[in-house]
């Protein structure tokens, strides 16, 4: 082998030696594992509002969602169906989304 053919392998090799490491963890920071439809984090305390209400519900499996209704600053009221189909009337925290009464419409 020439000298410059050495001098090309060897800036080949180092070049390598930088990039893939670099590649490697911008492949790790893509990596990360998916949550099934996770509805953002609030604010402790803070009440969701209508859309994040019905992202929260979709994400649970409820479809056709309507009349959705605030019923004070800790409470919504929503029809909608659930995975079956059938018609539900659903009374929600505001807060935590969670399903305090869920009864067939």
């Amino acid at each position: 082998m020439t000298t410059r053919n050495l001098k090309i392998a060897a800036l080949t090799l180092a070049t390598s030696l930088v990039v893939l490491p670099l590649g490697g963890v911008a492949l790790a920071q893509n990596a990360a594992p998916a949550t099934p439809a996770a509805t953002p984090a609030l604010p402790q305390g803070q009440p969701m509002g209508m859309t994040q209400i019905i992202d929260h519900l979709s994400a649970k499996g409820y479809s056709e969602i309507r009349e959705v209704e605030r019923k004070s600053d800790k409470l919504f009221e929503v029809k909608a169906r659930d995975s079956q189909g059938a018609r539900r009337e659903l009374l929600v925290d505001a807060r935590s989304g969670e399903i305090l009464k869920d009864e067939r419409d």
